[in-house]
């Protein structure tokens, strides 16, 4: 398999450079790397000493996890007599992680770390194509091909890896490579400001924290300057940047809207609709949801029954993951979001505080990721749209397979150290 691994690797940093600029490109690398998945089982490759269905054994819960969507959409329509196509056609891809794990775990440690330059190239390409999207922030549009909102997660995450990986991966001296690691974070911030999601923006102090956590070397003195600079950062932003402001403001008018009953079809005023409304059809249609397909007939129908407007039932979503899949999928839709955000976030959570700082550093960006995407899903609902599930399922099994590589670098070289007898090591 070894004639795989640059090719591998090289679509890897073309996802992370294109994903977000280039229509489709996300699409093709994730069947690309999908079919080296293929190809490596067909070939009985070996990867960390197991073969692929030793490695479905040790990680089976991951793996189950990302197929729970899928899982779960077929209950519903087992259970329903109707069976659609469409409706499986997003998560199926979701359940094509173990393929992608498959062919990402396949190449050495030093081939993936060199993707750290891919997402700093990616970070600073969001940031250009909104600043020309947006004319410098003067308007905010809808969508390319990824809505403003989740193209910002998206962009933001960019940049957040671009300063882990960078900070992390690199020896402390080498300060041009973490000055270009937190230039991409600022990347990153600039796309999450400019594009006037309040979803993304929540998401900023976490990850501030996640880097706080994973910081060993820091003192607590020190992480509570760093925190301190976060909060003045955003603070700032709020009451220096006309964006923001605008932003928040519209937070207040629109609930005072709302509560008045005078404005209800406003942009929060919407969310408050679709929530209780989800809520409703949630408890009416508990185990199996009223399924992907009658979403919008059921909004329709919430309407009639003056529980929700008109123009709320025109919404594709609930504006909460969460309560999408409920309404949906019920039960067992719940059970498989919340699979798909804390499974994964196990695997990395428990590497946080590792000894090495470069397994921290994949497992910051790792839990980054599942906490960026499931605290933007308390306000938007970022699994309906193509784009997140290539760039969630990728993102897990790199830096899952970073995690891995990496011990066994250190294992290896622990190896070395006693059969030398270098205690320098």
């Amino acid at each position: 398999m070894h004639y795989l691994q640059r090719p591998i690797a090289i679509a890897l940093a073309a996802f992370y450079v294109l994903a977000l600029v280039l229509d489709r490109a996300a699409g093709v690398i994730f069947a690309l790397l999908a079919l080296a998945g293929l190809a490596a089982i067909g070939l009985r490759a070996i990867a960390s000493g197991k073969s692929f269905g030793q490695m479905m054994k040790a990680y089976w819960p991951l793996h189950l996890a990302m197929a729970a969507p899928l899982i779960a959409v077929l209950c519903n329509q087992a259970a329903s007599g109707r069976f659609a196509g469409r409706s499986i056609d997003l998560p199926l891809r979701l359940a094509l992680f173990a393929l992608v794990f498959w062919a990402i775990v396949q190449v050495p440690y030093r081939y993936l770390k060199h993707l750290q330059w891919a997402f700093a190239v990616g970070a600073f390409g969001a940031a250009l194509k909104i600043h020309l999207l947006t004319g410098g922030g003067d308007h905010r549009y809808a969508t390319d091909f990824i809505p403003i909102g989740i193209f910002a997660e998206m962009g933001l995450l960019l940049g957040i890896f671009s300063a882990f990986a960078l900070v992390r991966w690199n020896a402390p001296g080498r300060k041009w490579a973490i000055l270009l690691g937190l230039t991409g974070a600022c990347a990153g911030v600039y796309t999450a400001y400019l594009s006037g999601s309040r979803g993304t923006w929540v998401t900023i102090p976490f990850f501030a924290l996640i880097a706080c956590i994973s910081a060993r070397h820091l003192s607590h003195r020190h992480k509570s300057l760093i925190a301190a600079l976060c909060i003045a950062a955003l603070s700032a932003s709020f009451f220096y940047g006309k964006i923001a402001e605008e932003r928040v403001l519209e937070i207040r008018s629109d609930i005072q809207g709302y509560e008045q009953g005078t404005v209800l079809d406003s942009s929060i005023g919407t969310r408050f609709q679709l929530w209780k409304g989800s809520w409703i059809l949630f408890k009416e249609h508990p185990v199996f949801g009223v399924g992907p397909e009658n979403y919008r007939a059921a909004l329709h129908e919430l309407s009639t029954r003056n529980i929700i407007t008109p123009d709320a039932a025109g919404f594709a979503h609930s504006h909460n993951e969460i309560l999408f899949m409920m309404v949906k999928l019920g039960a067992f839709g719940l059970l498989a979001i919340l699979a798909v955000y804390f499974v994964p976030m196990f695997y990395f959570g428990r590497d946080l505080r590792h000894d090495d700082r470069e397994v921290r550093g994949a497992a910051a960006m790792g839990m980054a990721l599942c906490a960026g995407i499931a605290l933007l899903g308390l306000t938007d609902v970022a699994f309906l749209w193509w784009e997140i599930f290539p760039f969630y399922a990728i993102g897990v099994a790199l830096f899952l397979a970073c995690m891995i590589k990496r011990k066994e670098d250190i294992i290896s070289a622990s190896g070395r150290c006693s059969a030398t007898a270098r205690p320098i090591c």
